[in-house]
């Protein structure tokens, strides 16, 4: 029977009136959030949340598209501040370091907050010693861990000691370089001998970086015969080859490498997505129950979302419906009107939709919300062309795979998806815009007039 504790959170913020959400990772291979509760915020920017936690966890408080995260202990109360005031939005995703207000000395934000201090202050002497003097380097090295397992000794909080462990074998071993463990003392010290952590971020940190790119450190012969096992949805074949690996040897950890494989593959292109979601499909259909078995159904509702040749849904909302526009290409903007890059878009868009709107059909879509405060309803008002506001659960959201602002999706006619993260209306970092995909079809539409 698992027992829960109550965790309280206490907040301030710069923003009254405005939704916020706590939750945590479902698991560090798919990354996926799970969202335990969310609030409204009261006219002084003050919210506050009550979490029923089994041991200690990294949550995460969200407020829009911007992250602060802690991680918290049972029992614990915690009154810290989310301040994003000196945050830029021009990145899709922005963590905010949040504020302790009071921590406890013996709470493990503190501890960890301490020990990342110290970590920080080590690896900025270590680095020039790497190059200037390699004896000396070494011996700082075993010094500082030295130092770290004497203060450590005696601590008994079993996620913070897996924590410095790992953080240490992501920080540390792979700054020794030519000194460095080798594979199979690394595998046996943080791998071999321990279950895998799957509530520990560090340990998934440190696991990802040690079986990075594991498939191409195979032979030839053994990546043909896994390329082979994936394509057929072979998962219990793959399994099996993964588990006699040497730095691998557990059913559990072979799991956790092989889900790490497959979606290195796909993102390299080596395998199709078709056969991803098989592999994804027929691992989580297996008989065993495992905390991977979930990460792999997690995994097969990420990937699996519409793409480049799918037709796009005929989603209707109140008085639009998107095969009234089937005829014409359709250039989809998904718009946050607290967003300061959606904002420095608006002009383009407008300039665009001028130029280009009697040929291509512009959308803007953003998330039904009960509030929106006077200039965020500015922004929307500067929206002239069709906008959309949808539910958070409306299905668009994750057939389209939004997960940022701005986003951009260009649809060609018959409703074809031509581009999932197409390019936006101002240059990115090649000086690309979607102009010239618009300016073709123009061109295409006026030569066949």
């Amino acid at each position: 029977m698992s027992l829960c504790a109550q965790v309280t959170i206490k907040g301030i913020s710069n923003h009254a009136f405005s939704k916020f959400e706590i939750g945590t990772k479902a698991d560090y291979i798919s990354n996926e959030n799970i969202i335990y509760g969310e609030t409204l915020s009261d006219s002084m920017g003050r919210f506050s949340f009550s979490v029923s936690l089994e041991k200690t966890e990294k949550l995460f408080i969200r407020h829009q598209n911007k992250f602060g995260y802690l991680y918290a202990q049972p029992k614990a109360t915690y009154y810290l501040e989310f301040s994003d005031l000196a945050f830029s939005n021009f990145n899709q995703d922005n963590e905010v370091e949040l504020t302790f207000i009071n921590l406890d000395t013996l709470d493990i934000n503190y501890k960890i907050l301490t020990f990342e201090h110290w970590l920080d202050q080590s690896l900025n002497i270590l680095y020039p010693l790497k190059e200037k003097n390699s004896g000396e380097f070494l011996r700082e090295i075993k010094k500082f861990r030295s130092a770290v397992n004497e203060i450590y000794s005696q601590e008994k909080s079993i996620f913070f000691n897996d924590y410095v462990k790992y953080s240490l074998g992501i920080h540390i071993e792979e700054l020794q370089d030519f000194a460095s463990p080798s594979d199979i003392d690394k595998f046996s010290f943080y791998l071999q001998e321990t279950p895998v952590k799957w509530n520990n971020d560090k340990y998934f940190g440190f696991a990802s970086i040690f079986y990075d790119k594991y498939f191409y450190k195979q032979t030839p012969e053994r990546r043909l015969e896994l390329i082979h096992l994936q394509d057929q949805g072979n998962v219990s074949g793959t399994l099996k080859i993964l588990e006699s690996d040497s730095l691998i040897r557990s059913v559990e950890l072979s799991e956790v490498v092989c889900l790490l494989m497959v979606t290195d593959l796909y993102y390299d292109r080596v395998i199709t997505k078709t056969n991803l979601l098989n592999f994804l499909n027929q691992f989580k259909l297996m008989k065993r129950e495992s905390v991977a078995k979930r990460a792999a159904e997690r995994l097969f509702s990420k990937f699996n979302i519409l793409d480049a040749g799918d037709k796009l849904p005929e989603y209707a909302f109140e008085n639009i419906k998107f095969k009234d526009f089937s005829s014409q290409p359709i250039y989809i903007q998904f718009f946050n009107p607290t967003n300061k890059k959606c904002i420095s878009e608006l002009a383009a868009m407008r300039k665009l939709e001028k130029t280009y709107g009697k040929y291509i059909k512009f959308i803007t879509i953003y998330k039904e919300q009960e509030r929106y405060s006077k200039s965020e309803k500015t922004y929307l008002d500067q929206i002239t062309w069709t906008k959309i506001a949808a539910k958070n659960n409306h299905p668009i959201w994750k057939d389209l795979d939004v997960q940022g602002f701005p986003y951009y999706v260009y649809v060609l006619p018959n409703l074809i998806i031509g581009n999932i993260n197409a390019l936006s209306p101002s240059p990115n970092g090649r000086y690309e815009t979607i102009e010239k995909t618009l300016f073709e079809y123009k061109r295409m539409v006026e030569g066949d007039e």
